[in-house]
């Protein structure tokens, strides 16, 4: 089996790089795919770059190059639910894109045209697993619902609400749903992991620059329970 995980910075990806076994790598359009043993799972990891394109183009060639089984988006998040804090875990069950909206046309807001949905469903048994793996790391709650993506740092109250209102999720951040949606067209597994680094609030610009490091390593340690078999 090979997974492949998907970061948008190097603070999200470095760590698995660091005690990957093995390792190959190879550029492709700028970024940086490397190939090798985590733990006793052979994985292909890569910095896709902020964003939802810069997503969707690592996923995609990821998905044509490589064939992973499953492909896994791990990183940092804005955290919406009040029971996650800095540092908590969000597992998603689905994704959706907050800023995509053709409602004037008549659809619902997040409608993917394509997909034909609002909200991509992920993987129930990877999802499951990532839900344990974060689980017996202790010490940090954990919450499985929606994520959302945009291309949008989410730092006012104003866009926080929205975005909880309109689809219900726990966690914002830019790039899960975009893979997610690539991995629905080609019929591949995926999952979205994301670790609290800010509130999605007037203070995340702040607290984003403060606890990202600790909080991609949460969800890197997440990754390495996973792949210990």
């Amino acid at each position: 089996m090979l997974i492949g995980i998907i970061g948008a910075m190097n603070a999200e990806i470095n760590g698995l790089k660091a005690v990957m076994k093995n390792c190959t790598a190879e550029k492709i359009s700028s970024v940086e795919y490397c190939r090798g043993v985590i733990g006793v799972t052979e994985c292909i990891a890569a910095v896709a770059g902020v964003g939802k394109v810069n997503a969707a183009v690592c996923a995609q060639t990821m998905l044509l190059k490589y064939k992973p089984d499953m492909i896994i988006n791990i990183g940092v998040a804005g955290g919406l639910d009040a029971e996650l804090g800095t540092g908590d875990i969000a597992v998603a069950d689905s994704v959706v894109e907050h800023d995509m909206d053709t409602t004037p046309t008549g659809e619902p807001a997040g409608y993917i045209d394509g997909l034909e949905r609002v909200y991509i469903e992920c993987d129930r048994e990877l999802s499951d697993r990532l839900y344990n793996a974060a689980l017996s790391i202790g010490g940090l709650k954990v919450k499985r619902g929606v994520i959302a993506s945009g291309d949008q740092f989410i730092a006012s109250e104003e866009q926080r609400n929205r975005i909880i209102d309109t689809f219900g999720a726990i966690a914002a951040e830019m790039e899960g749903a975009s893979i997610g949606h690539v991995c629905a067209m080609s019929g591949v597994p995926f999952g979205v992991l994301r670790a609290i680094s800010d509130g999605a609030n007037g203070d995340s610009p702040k607290n984003f620059l403060e606890f990202t490091e600790q909080a991609a390593k949460n969800s890197i340690d997440i990754i390495l329970k996973l792949t210990e078999g």
